[in-house]
């Protein structure tokens, strides 16, 4: 069976403010500014060897970097420049209105600057895909290994529990920095919304960041719901989001949800009400795989210093 590149937008903006890190983590100093120009692999910027990765791989293209143009132009030759320098929700947006006007509503990847995938991590993360599509949206979550020390100098990012569904007890799990979905299907203002606080609340525990995002999001849903009766449609946005949200963040503080029922609350949120539908078969998947390479992204100076180590003993 044929299978077409997948357009992938490289999110290449920056950190205005440190992450913050999760009570009781080994001491680590947070990066700020453009990862992907300041950190160095041997000579190259970091984002010239991530989008290397990613085009070996033969399963995604065009490379769409989402970043300040002036920046970045001339670092990635024959990447697509998208110039946006806002938070990580309008970055998103941007590259997202880049990539589906070129290329309309379809399939299309996301992932971050500071994120080097394992070859062979990637093609089986891609050959997963592969056997699981057409759907509306694939977001792996990715294994800790038996060995902490695979984790090294990543040993500090908070990690969640999820039962994968071919087992019956949890296992610890860290997000992956690849989603890919079908634009036609999602509720991408929510999702611009929602990928904005989640990013700003990152590696802190799950019911705070259920309550920041509650709180930011409560009014955006009521004005969509406002227009919906304008137009003389059912005001089902409020109540869909806050019903299935609680839902997320309950099952995920308990730590003993299954990876399918996750996607199944995941899809009723993010996914168009239409789409469903039109579409009752169509599915969004959250497997639990191997690929750490996909869940160490770089926050800190420790984790900079490690990569930097590993690539000079690889010369």
């Amino acid at each position: 069976m044929d299978h077409p590149p997948i357009p992938l937008i490289v999110l290449g903006g920056r950190d205005r403010r440190p992450p913050r890190l999760p009570d009781g983590s080994p001491e680590r100093h947070p990066l700020l500014g453009y990862k992907g120009l300041d950190l160095k692999v041997g000579a190259r910027p970091l984002i010239a060897e991530v989008v290397d990765r990613w085009r070996r791989s033969e399963a995604f293209g065009p490379v769409y970097i989402a970043g300040p143009a002036a920046l970045y132009r001339g670092v990635v030759p024959g990447a697509v420049l998208v110039d946006t320098d806002g938070d990580f929700g309008q970055n998103l947006r941007a590259g997202l209105e880049a990539v589906i006007a070129a290329h309309g509503m379809a399939p299309t990847a996301v992932t971050t600057c500071d994120v080097l995938p394992d070859a062979a991590e990637l093609a089986a993360l891609v050959t997963e895909y592969r056997r699981v599509s057409p759907c509306d949206f694939w977001m792996p979550q990715i294994r800790v290994p038996e060995d902490p020390g695979k984790l090294g100098a990543s040993d500090w990012k908070p990690r969640y529990r999820l039962i994968p569904e071919d087992r019956d007890e949890p296992v610890e799990i860290l997000p992956s920095h690849l989603v890919i979905a079908d634009t036609a299907a999602i509720r991408l203002g929510l999702v611009y919304r929602m990928f904005a606080l989640a990013y700003r609340t990152r590696n802190r525990p799950v019911m705070f960041r259920r309550a920041v995002i509650a709180r930011a999001m409560i009014g955006a849903l009521l004005l969509e719901d406002l227009r919906a009766l304008v137009r003389l449609r059912p005001p089902l946005l409020t109540w869909e989001v806050v019903r299935n949200g609680s839902a997320l963040a309950r099952s995920l503080a308990s730590g003993a949800i299954r990876a399918d029922r996750l996607a199944h609350l995941v899809h009723k949120l993010f996914v168009l009400h239409a789409h469903r539908h039109r579409h009752p078969d169509r599915r969004g998947y959250m497997p639990v795989l191997e690929g750490l390479s996909l869940a160490k992204d770089i926050d800190t100076e420790e984790e900079a210093r490690e990569l930097t180590k590993r690539f000079s003993s690889n010369d």
